[in-house]
């Protein structure tokens, strides 16, 4: 009854009060801000006459060898990223968000076809050379992201480009992840867990504690159908078994401890939407990402830990997307795909902002690109970069969880014009990534449906109802 009264009293004292008194301000659901990034994909071999000078410098000086080459534009579609590039986006990165609480980076810092590159442009292409050449290209990198965000932790996953034996080829225990050692310690620093050495060391996994929530960086690579130890010998064990091991031990002590888990990786699970399209058949052959025992198991542990994972940071396929785990029956979690700084496979390059609240949710992301690429390049403008969207606004959505992404896949699968919106959006707003499927009507439709497919479908069965019989 008391409490009646006060709160009568309370509601009295507001509508007499009006206007002209200060209330009390609303809470900031934000608890921090993050800057995520994903495949630099970096070509110190861009202008090929330079390589004898880099692989002869230290890593500090190569800013200046880089500088000297009479190529200053910003690369094109269908390469990986130069130094302007480079240099423009991690310059533009702290303009977006000046203090970070952290930063995200989900693999493949190497350029595609990089021992090939190294091979034809370098005098000593020797593997004791190749060896020096990767080490010192990483370690230019991690010092492009020290003095753009200086202070700040910065956590990275490998991508499968991002190892000396070759793609898809990282030698467990192998002398890749020795040489990175130092290099991931320093932009990881004190937020690294117990057993951080041995963790990457081993296969290049490990948990950091940023901010508010537990990260756990998880090397998917040895998950991928493409995987093999090319470079090591079967007293490796299996990379894949042994990483599933390490996160159901990491996820079980995280929930002990009452923490929120970020899983940072950088392929994700689900269907190749565009391996698909180009060599898979309906009904018979859906291309997955992952070998299915590991992603059932993965998926188990997911399922498991649904209420310690709050999200996914996930890269690898370059564009703006997300995945959905589960089914239409009971999905427990999502990723969220960070869109490249490269732009090799035709979209713009761009990075993204995410804020977090307290419990480790998010709350909202923005994503930022380079509006002018073409331009930049063709004729030597400014580069221009700026925010493309922010995803509640974008959407009308209330903030970036599972039930919202649900909700967008379904608006974009049923709604025409969410679905355009999105079909825009997936590529970073380029024009160019959708002209090899515009031949026809029905090829475009395809392939928008192969990548939309994706999202909502991580098992092959749902994935070929959906692309093959039009089911969602």
């Amino acid at each position: 009854m008391a409490a009646l009264r006060y709160g009568a009293v309370a509601a009295l004292l507001f509508c007499l009060c009006g206007a002209g008194c200060q209330q009390p301000a609303p809470i900031d659901p934000v608890a921090g801000r993050v800057l995520v990034m994903s495949d630099l994909h970096f070509d110190p071999m861009a202008d090929p006459r330079l390589v004898d000078r880099l692989a002869a410098a230290e890593p500090e000086r190569w800013s200046g060898v880089l500088d000297s080459s009479g190529d200053r534009g910003l690369g094109r579609y269908g390469r990986d990223t130069n130094w302007p590039l480079l240099r423009s986006a991690v310059t533009q990165m702290p303009e977006a968000l000046p203090h970070p609480a952290f930063v995200l980076i989900s693999g493949d810092f190497l350029a595609h076809d990089f021992r090939k590159e190294f091979n034809t442009a370098a005098t000593d292409h020797s593997d004791a050379a190749y060896r020096v050449f990767v080490r010192k290209t990483m370690d230019f990198l991690a010092q492009q992201l020290e003095q753009n965000f200086p202070a700040t932790t910065i956590l990275p996953a490998l991508g499968n480009n991002d190892e000396e034996c070759g793609d898809y080829e990282l030698q467990p225990g192998g002398p890749f992840l020795a040489d990175t050692l130092p290099i991931v310690r320093r932009l990881v620093g004190s937020a690294g867990g117990p057993g951080f050495e041995r963790d990457w060391q081993g296969y290049g996994n490990y948990s950091a504690k940023a901010g508010d929530v537990r990260v756990l960086s998880t090397n998917t690579n040895f998950l991928s159908t493409h995987y093999r130890n090319t470079c090591g010998s079967p007293a490796d064990g299996g990379p894949g078994r042994a990483t599933l091991a390490w996160l159901e031990a990491e996820l079980a002590a995280a929930k002990a401890a009452g923490e929120r888990v970020w899983l940072l990786y950088h392929i994700p699970p689900g269907i190749d939407g565009y391996a698909t399209l180009q060599k898979g058949s309906c009904p018979s052959t859906m291309i997955p990402m992952w070998d299915q025992g590991y992603a059932e198991a993965f998926s188990a542990l997911w399922r498991r830990y649904s209420d310690t994972v709050t999200v996914s940071f996930a890269g690898h396929t370059h564009m703006d997307d997300f995945r959905l785990a589960g089914d239409t029956r009971a999905r427990y979690g999502f990723a969220l795909i960070t869109p490249a700084v490269s732009p090799i496979f035709g979209q713009n390059p761009a990075f993204r902002t995410v804020n977090y609240d307290a419990a480790g949710g998010i709350v909202d992301q923005a994503t930022y690109f380079l509006t002018n690429f073409v331009p930049a390049t063709a004729e030597g403008a400014a580069a221009e970069w700026r925010a493309e969207y922010t995803f509640t606004k974008e959407w009308n959505l209330p903030r970036v969880d599972l039930p919202s992404l649900e909700r967008l896949y379904t608006l974009i699968a049923e709604v025409p014009a969410e679905s355009e919106r999105w079909h825009r959006i997936f590529p970073v707003s380029s024009r160019v990534y959708w002209t090899p499927f515009s031949t026809g009507k029905d090829k475009l439709a395809q392939a928008v449906r192969a990548f939309r497919c994706a999202a909502g479908n991580v098992s092959p069965s749902d994935y070929e109802r959906c692309f093959c019989s039009g089911q969602d």
